[in-house]
């Protein structure tokens, strides 16, 4: 039986500090594969400085190039790509079956899981793999892929742990014990809307996003708008 991870969000764009929650998540829980899940931006959520679908998948294409344990989704088969996580974990356990499955996933997404739709059901299909975020309680989304600013790992790891437990004891409400478990890692200083701000103000991005997606970005001219704070 192999050991797989779904890793969502935005990835607008992916970036080192993305790369090294995958890679930390499957170094401490010997995965076998990291399978990443871009998400399709709803209409609520559009900004001028937002790349398009597909260009999200081609930049995480290309940062996880070279790498067989790191597998990108296919892409969704309904028109408007829309769907919901318990859909994506169902549709690949499918591909995959017989594996077991884990999801990871940063405490501000983490701490919703019990308002999921079917909730009751994804909750206890999966190993949830919560990566720390700084300011908890003032996290705005979890859709967006950023990986959180360090601002004290032993602080991070008891707040993370807190909102778990949390989010534990809510499941066991409707009947659902979860598995999960906090990443060992301090919370990493760079965010996908640092990068956007980094691009709309003509600032390198070397170091921050690998080669191939700093080249790619700047050949598609992406994120040349005031960069939103989401």
């Amino acid at each position: 039986m192999g050991k797989i991870a779904i890793f969502g969000g935005t990835f607008d764009p992916v970036h080192w500090g993305h790369l090294l929650v995958a890679e930390m998540a499957a170094s401490q829980f010997n995965l076998d594969r990291v399978i990443w899940v871009p998400d399709r931006s709803p209409p609520h959520k559009w900004r001028p400085d937002l790349a398009s679908f597909e260009q999200r998948r081609e930049m995480l294409a290309l940062a996880i190039a070279g790498r067989p344990d790191l597998v990108l989704a296919p892409p969704p088969s309904n028109p408007d790509g829309s769907s919901f996580a318990i859909d994506t974990l169902l549709y690949l356990q499918k591909l995959y079956p017989g594996d077991r499955w884990y999801w990871i996933i940063g405490t501000d997404a983490f701490q919703n899981l019990p308002k999921w739709h079917r909730s009751d059901e994804i909750g206890g299909l999966c190993d949830w793999l919560v990566g720390p975020r700084p300011s908890q309680g003032d996290a705005q989304t979890g859709a967006s892929g950023d990986v959180p600013i360090d601002t004290g790992g032993d602080r991070m790891q008891v707040q993370t742990t807190a909102v778990g437990c949390k989010v534990a004891e809510q499941m066991a409400l409707v009947n659902v014990e979860i598995r999960w478990e906090v990443l060992s890692m301090r919370a990493i200083e760079i965010s996908s809307s640092h990068i956007r701000r980094c691009c709309a103000e003509n600032r390198d991005l070397r170091y921050l996003v690998p080669e191939s997606v700093r080249t790619y970005i700047a050949t598609q001219s992406l994120y040349q708008q005031p960069a939103a704070e989401i």
